[in-house]
């Protein structure tokens, strides 16, 4: 006999190069002991790799492929906690510019969760190959692909003006004397610096 889990419906929006704005309903299990509910960023998180989606009046099921999806986004009824949960442990949201491979470009909040205080935007979405982040806009949380994300535009600079750094031509990314440092931080392997430029 098949085991039954209750499970309650959202309204989302899909979106991808051949998705464009497909809406349904994505259904999310109900935690029998009222504890812990799912949340649409944990199903999208799931090692399955197909989403089962409701589209239409009939409700008939679509499996879509979460590899080629680049965003979701839930109807504006559903309240923040069935979208993702921020938890009790220690969060911060990113002020960032977002661009996605199908030409989306989204201004926001990407929210992450602190595996040390020190952890960096970079740190974060190297750690989430495959993964789906929150970004919080004034509109709608947007659930996306981090394998879809081109670009990353983050609100610090590099530090030091890169105006004034003008390399002679023969000297490609070498500084000389004070502008040694700036060539370091420019030079640094995360990509951080290189999208707020």
């Amino acid at each position: 006999m098949d085991h039954y889990i209750p499970k309650r419906r959202i309204p989302v929006t899909l979106w991808s190069g051949h998705l464009l704005g497909l809406q349904g309903w994505v259904f999310l299990d109900l935690d029998a002991a009222g504890n812990r509910h799912q949340t649409v960023l944990g199903k999208l998180n799931e090692s399955s790799r197909f989403l089962p989606v409701a589209v239409g009046d009939e409700g008939r099921i679509h499996l879509i492929n979460k590899v080629r999806l680049s965003r979701l986004t839930t109807g504006r009824q559903v309240i923040q906690s069935d979208v993702f949960s921020r938890g009790f442990q220690p969060w911060r949201e990113e002020e960032a510019e977002v661009a996605l491979d199908d030409g989306t470009l989204i201004a926001g909040r990407i929210w992450m969760p602190l595996q040390r205080e020190s952890q960096r935007l970079s740190d974060f979405m190297n750690q989430r190959t495959g993964d789906f982040v929150a970004l919080v806009t004034p509109i709608a949380v947007h659930l996306i692909n981090s394998d879809s994300v081109v670009a990353v535009q983050l609100c610090e600079s590099a530090g030091a003006p890169l105006a004034a750094f003008q390399p002679d031509e023969d000297r490609v990314g070498v500084g000389d004397g004070v502008g040694d440092d700036v060539v370091d931080v420019v030079g640094d392997d995360t990509g951080e610096t290189a999208a707020a430029a």
